[in-house]
């Protein structure tokens, strides 16, 4: 049975983009839930903010696609599934997750002009963005017992705020060629911009030896973060994470842990 990727996300993290890079790479077939759920909405006489809403209490709707995705497991071909829960349906597929910042988020969704998708300004259309998130969350919560936002469902996570759609598709693809070979590989890969940084001294001589590992183009060790209502705190590895950002890097290597934020933190995105 050929491997298959999963790719969720949250609205706006640019899963369609990404699949179209992959898929050409690849070689891969493209299948969509999105395009399926638009399609729809449409039907329906609804917006897909509407759609999601009435799904709550209309289970019947996502049956019918969930058991599209689940059939895809028994398919023998190489896919790009672009589903909240293909990761959940469809059996032994690499799990990807697609994280945005909600602002970032939102003005490519009014970029894109999705009918029904985005609002006016681009404050109601974070509000509508922000709904559309809690009602799937809530959705499939009630109805699958799962937490699509729970990251430690995924095997990997990438952070596409900042990246370039090219750069996320070699971030995923690298990193299913690990999961091939170990299919136990978890990684998280964060913008330096969307870190929480706690306030603390920078030891300069720590700093150093990240940083000549950056210099030189190797990997440094993973650091570890914790996720709190999308937004992600640095637990440990604050040399690490430093040297990364003096140098401008796409991305951070981390792990993902389950802790609570503690002290005073800061953002770089609003230091730098």
């Amino acid at each position: 049975m050929k491997d298959k990727i999963s790719l969720a996300g949250d609205l706006g993290s640019g899963k369609s983009t990404v699949s179209d890079i992959l898929i050409s790479r690849l070689g891969a077939e493209y299948y969509c839930t999105g395009a399926i759920v638009r399609s729809i909405a449409s039907d329906m006489g609804m917006t897909v903010t509407e759609l999601n809403k009435y799904m709550e209490t209309h289970p019947e709707i996502d049956r019918r696609i969930d058991d599209g995705i689940a059939a895809l497991s028994e398919v023998d071909r190489l896919m790009i599934i672009d589903s909240r829960m293909a990761w959940h349906f469809t059996k032994g597929t690499f799990k990807v997750y697609l994280s945005c910042d909600i602002e970032t988020s939102s003005l490519r969704i009014m970029t894109a002009n999705r009918q029904g998708e985005h609002s006016a300004t681009l404050e109601e259309t974070i509000e509508t963005t922000r709904t559309r998130r809690e009602s799937e969350k809530k959705r499939y919560k009630e109805q699958y017992g799962v937490d699509i936002k729970d990251l430690s469902n995924y095997s990997l996570v990438v952070d596409t705020t900042v990246a370039s759609p090219e750069q996320i598709a070699d971030c995923i693809m690298a990193a299913f060629a690990h999961w091939q070979e170990n299919k136990s590989y978890k990684a998280v890969f964060l913008s330096p911009e969307r870190i929480h940084f706690p306030e603390m001294e920078l030891d300069g001589d720590r700093l150093s030896p990240f940083t000549a590992q950056v210099e030189r183009g190797e990997q440094t060790p993973y650091i570890t973060v914790c996720e709190r209502d999308g937004e992600f705190y640095l637990v440990d590895g604050f040399e690490a994470a430093m040297a990364h950002v003096f140098n401008f890097s796409t991305f951070i290597p981390a792990r993902l842990v389950d802790a609570e934020p503690k002290g005073e933190y800061v953002r770089m995105k609003n230091s730098l």
